[in-house]
Formats: structure tokens, C-alpha cells, sequence
């Protein structure tokens, strides 16, 4: 809107006549209608004067009127404080989408660089079984003829494991009463998860939102 339009406009609301306005305003009524056209604009004394008589608030008209009219009324100590604090607000806006985008790019690269650590995919898993624990002194083979022996069949205990390393054809690990013996007995390709592969979504997500928040300060006015 022109400083002029947005003068007539005040005027009209408050239902006076370019006279009564001019007397109002102390100033010649040839002088207020070039005002209202926009043949001129208002000195610091007039526009006092004008703000006096129509409660004109600088802080509204500024954000009411067109970029161009306000450079014109920039000499007019109120106008111009109420610019240098909007291009202040506006620059500090501005910085905090800048900060705002930074913080998603970081954080979502973290976490896009997080899912790729353990990717997942298919894996060889090994199955290795046991047959019970064999105590202190007794043979590898104890539990070869469990069938014929009460004592032993009691005591039988199969256990079967899956790891993801081959230990060879048997390997021996100790338990609180003796060992176990664990033998291998086959293998098979397993798909295993990625371990941070939920952190994939949301760093595209930050790095996309980041993005915006830099697009957003690039285009604020």
C-alpha cells in the first residue's frame, strides 16, 4: 500500500473531510491532497503532526505499506526505527533457520553415517549341538551309549546353539560342573537385520528438513 492511500484510508475511517482532516493536522489542505496522491511526502515536523491527529501507529503502517514508500519515508526518525528493528528481527530469523537447518544436517548425517555401520544382509550362521555335561574324568565319548545307561540318560541334557562363527568340527567349553562338548552338525545362510538400520529414516528426514531450513532463510525478504 502507498503512504498515501493508507492516509486517505485513516482519514475516511475516522469519517472526516480532507478540510477537517488538514485543520486537525495544523497543515494546508493543498498540501495534505498531494499527501493522499503521493505527490509528496511528510517531513519530520508533519508527520508528527499527522500521527498526533489521525493516532496514526508507525509500527502498523510500516507493516502495511509497499517497500518503495517506506525508503521515502525513511528520513522520518520513527519510521526508520521501526525499519532497523524489523531488518534486525528479520536478519535474527533468518539466523535461527540457518542454525536450524545446520543442526539437521549435522544430526542427520550422523545418523544416515550411524545406519551404515552394520549394514545387515545374509550371514552364515552354524548350528554346533551338545549332549549333556561331562564331569571332571570322564571321556569325550561318556554319552556315546547313553541309551544302555540309566545314570547317563538321567543326566542327558542335548543343547543346541547357533553362532555366527565356524569353531570347527567340535570345540570344548567349560560349566560350572564339567564341560560340554559341542559338536558341528550343519549350517544354513540366515538374513541378519542391520543393527541401526532405524536411523536411516529419520537422518534422510533432518538432512531433507535441513535443507528446507536453508531454503527457507535463502528466500525470507
Amino acid at each position: 500500500m502507498k503512504f498515501g492511500e493508507y492516509l486517505k484510508n485513516r482519514r475516511t475511517e475516522l469519517g472526516w473531510t480532507q478540510p477537517d482532516a488538514a485543520a486537525k493536522a495544523q497543515i494546508e489542505q493543498s498540501y495534505l491532497s498531494k499527501l493522499e496522491t503521493g505527490k509528496s511526502f511528510p517531513s519530520e515536523d508533519v508527520y508528527q503532526r499527522l500521527v498526533e491527529a489521525f493516532s496514526l501507529d508507525t509500527e502498523t503502517m510500516v507493516g502495511a505499506l509497499y517497500p518503495a514508500e517506506l525508503d521515502r519515508l525513511r528520513e522520518i526518525e520513527a519510521v526508520r526505527k521501526h525499519l532497523l528493528q524489523r531488518e534486525h528481527d528479520t536478519r535474527s530469523i533468518s539466523r535461527r533457520w540457518l542454525y536450524a537447518g545446520l543442526g539437521g544436517l549435522v544430526l542427520g548425517g550422523a545418523l544416515t553415517g550411524l545406519a551404515q555401520v552394520d549394514r545387515g544382509g545374509a550371514a552364515m550362521h552354524y548350528t554346533y549341538q551338545s549332549p549333556g555335561v561331562i564331569h571332571a574324568g570322564e571321556s569325550s565319548n561318556t554319552f556315546d551309549d547313553v541309551s544302555d545307561n540309566p545314570a547317563l540318560l538321567a543326566r542327558a541334557d542335548e543343547q543346541t546353539i547357533f553362532i555366527p562363527e565356524m569353531r570347527g568340527p567340535a570345540f570344548t567349553e567349560t560349566v560350572p560342573d564339567g564341560r560340554r562338548e559341542w559338536h558341528l552338525v550343519g549350517a544354513n545362510s540366515v538374513i541378519v537385520p542391520a543393527k541401526f538400520g532405524w536411523a536411516l529414516v529419520p537422518g534422510f528426514a533432518l538432512l531433507i528438513g535441513g535443507l528446507g531450513c536453508f531454503f527457507i532463510s535463502w528466500r525470507r525478504p
